[in-house]
């Protein structure tokens, strides 16, 4: 039956407790969860899938701050083949049968005449688009209705219908998920041994020069849709975390996910020692994050970016006067 403004949950693209060789596993609705990364269904039966893939966030990562969070729609359109289409009205007919519901068994008893005669579009070239939508959320009060009144469409190749999921979709998603490296800031001298009017050099090192999310799923047709978010570190801003200190705040370009300050314009210098506490050094790495429609890493060059990336390190410093050596 072709349902007037279903009302749907939306997506739930939250990570669950599935981590194993770097990869993270999202699911969504009430369905039965497969192997690999798939979409589909009504919520009942077929779930979305996507599977994340992480590379280089190191050992200690933080969740990327001003980070947008993914807002799934309430329903969209999966892609079906023929065959596949011709056993999901089947699964609804046995369904409606099970469950008594004579009006609704009619009907697909209909749709599936109707279908036999044109054998479902089996051999022609397109795709079967299906509704779906989140059945565990359909009486929620608290959930959006969702705008598509059409159950089904047959569309030829390169003409999806509106409301699909697309990368865009899962560039949000993967961008949910990055996490950054939190670890790479040195500083010389060291953090309990620094010494007034001695400047502090600061050395900033990622094993990894960028850090990357996949997310991708598979449509129950085979057709493949990912996305690729990549994080670059550029920028870096310290603090003495004292105002007895000149300067007492500087920053730096951040090139090839490298940083030596030897040498530098700017470097922090403490003008008074710590008197037996510390001062707190904070570093921020700034990192430009974009995106890609595919599932590996693509260059910068000519795709669309996402909002900046930011992480916070803090070390306490112990400051000390030099002491003089009386020969």
């Amino acid at each position: 039956m072709i349902r007037q403004l279903v009302r749907v949950g939306a997506v739930v693209a939250t990570c669950v407790a599935v981590v194993t060789a770097g990869t993270t596993t999202a699911s969504a609705g009430n369905g039965k969860t497969g192997s690999g990364s798939t979409a589909g269904g009504d919520g009942s039966e077929y779930t979305v899938h996507v599977n994340y893939t992480h590379r280089g966030e190191g050992s200690n990562p933080q969740s990327v701050k001003y980070s947008a969070p993914f807002t799934p729609p309430v329903c969209w359109y999966t892609a079906m083949t023929p065959d596949q289409f011709k056993a999901e009205i089947a699964r609804r007919y046995d369904n409606a049968g099970q469950k008594g519901a004579g009006t609704v068994y009619e009907y697909y008893n209909q749709v599936m005449s109707d279908m036999n005669t044109v054998d479902y579009h089996k051999g022609d070239d397109g795709s079967w688009w299906v509704l779906t939508w989140d059945d565990t959320r359909l009486n929620d009060p608290g959930s959006p209705w969702c705008a598509y009144a059409q159950g089904w469409l047959w569309e030829p190749p390169g003409n999806p219908p509106q409301n699909r999921i697309t990368p865009d979709m899962l560039a949000q998603a993967a961008y949910g998920q990055m996490k950054l490296p939190s670890e790479g800031v040195t500083l010389s001298p060291p953090p309990l041994n620094q010494k007034v009017n001695l400047p502090t050099y600061v050395n900033f090192t990622q094993a990894d020069a960028q850090v990357s999310v996949t997310a991708q799923l598979t449509e129950p047709d085979g057709t493949v849709i990912a996305a690729t978010v990549v994080a670059e570190p550029y920028r870096l801003h310290v603090e003495a975390g004292t105002p007895d200190a000149d300067p007492r705040t500087c920053d730096y370009t951040v090139d090839g996910g490298k940083l030596d300050t030897a040498g530098a314009s700017c470097n922090i210098t403490y003008l008074k020692a710590s008197d037996g506490g510390t001062y707190p050094f904070t570093a921020d790495t700034t990192w430009r994050v974009w995106w890609s429609p595919t599932a590996d890493v693509q260059p910068m060059t000519g795709n669309p970016t996402l909002p900046s990336g930011l992480t916070e390190t803090r070390q306490d410093v112990t400051v000390k006067e030099i002491q003089a050596v009386n020969r």
